[in-house]
């Protein structure tokens, strides 16, 4: 793991639309194969920007794979020069203006051309090499990505050859560069975990009275009803267009009993479909769910995907 500080500082910078991209929010997961696992992930991310010695960085956090876990303090001048800040001060990493050797750590070798991966297209790239005692690695950033691909070999006899290399497999990035993995799913989500109806601190979806004579056709709840809901959103993505669409949300109560159960059929977007539905969390007007953990679940008719989470009813 000696590595991991030059490899994770390829990806560093702080202008959007650089080939360093480092905003504060800034996420991306790679695979790992390595000569002991394939198939591994770490996750780095732009946690916060942080001081030293009167100097503002960027804290890049890298976490996997298993419980590795690591921080790294990167800067860029106002040319785009990234520095590292080591136990010596700064130390020049990569000089995106010079295609030739220099005194940074990393070194670009020249333009990479469109890069396809299952993330799409990335027109603007650019190829390096880091050479790190007899590890030499090599690899494509993308303009307003970052790192997409690196291998490091081991430059000896008979025990040289790859000892790492990492892939993109997913990336969100400020603005709208956002690199989902295209992997087929059903999400579930709900406003807060934590749903406080005794205070009366969630949505009254109890229905007004918007005109004078309002109260003598049917609609309107009378003055003061009190109807407790949560906004729940289900989505489908990538999803495969001979599975079902259909889908079952429920609420169930400790004892496994239905408080809600609606089903409802999501539209056929290619890429992803969602919907947003308001679950009544009373029994009644005025009558609100009894406090407790409860299951929110959704899942196809045909069985192929579900999701579930806890929410705790105060």
């Amino acid at each position: 793991m000696f590595l991991l500080p030059l490899l994770a500082a390829v990806l560093p910078a702080q202008s959007t639309g650089s080939y360093f991209p480092l905003d504060v929010g800034d996420r991306w997961v790679y695979r790992e194969d390595d000569r002991l696992a394939t198939a591994q992930y770490q996750t780095w991310r732009v946690d916060r920007t942080a001081t030293a010695n009167g100097t503002a960085y960027s804290v890049m956090a890298i976490e996997g794979p298993g419980t590795l876990y690591a921080e790294y303090w990167f800067r860029a001048d106002s040319s785009g020069r990234v520095y590292i800040l080591t136990g010596n001060g700064d130390q020049l990493f990569l000089d995106p203006n010079i295609v030739a050797p220099n005194s940074g750590q990393v070194q670009l070798t020249g333009p990479g051309g469109a890069v396809t991966t299952p993330l799409g297209t990335f027109p603007d790239t650019v190829n390096y090499v880091n050479p790190m005692g007899l590890d030499y690695e090599t690899g494509t950033l993308a303009r307003g990505v970052g790192l997409l691909s690196s291998t490091t070999i081991l430059e000896t006899g008979s025990s040289g050859g790859l000892t790492l290399a990492r892939t993109l497999v997913e990336a969100s990035l400020a603005g709208s560069n956002q690199y989902p993995a295209q992997r087929s799913s059903i999400e579930l989500g709900i406003e807060s975990l934590n749903l406080n109806v005794s205070g009366k601190t969630v949505t009254n979806c109890a229905v007004p009275c918007y005109f004078v004579a309002c109260y003598l056709a049917p609609g309107a709840d009378p003055p003061g009803t009190y109807k407790p809901c949560a906004q729940a959103r289900v989505a489908l993505r990538n999803w495969p267009a001979g599975l079902s669409r259909t889908v079952r949300l429920e609420l169930l109560a400790a004892g496994g009993a239905a408080a809600f159960d609606q089903t409802f059929t999501m539209d056929a977007a290619p890429a992803e479909s969602v919907t947003f539905i308001q679950v009544p969390l009373y029994s009644a007007p005025n009558q609100p769910l009894p406090a407790g953990a409860y299951q929110l679940s959704a899942q196809t008719a045909d069985g192929a995907a579900q999701s579930a989470v806890t929410v705790e009813i105060e």
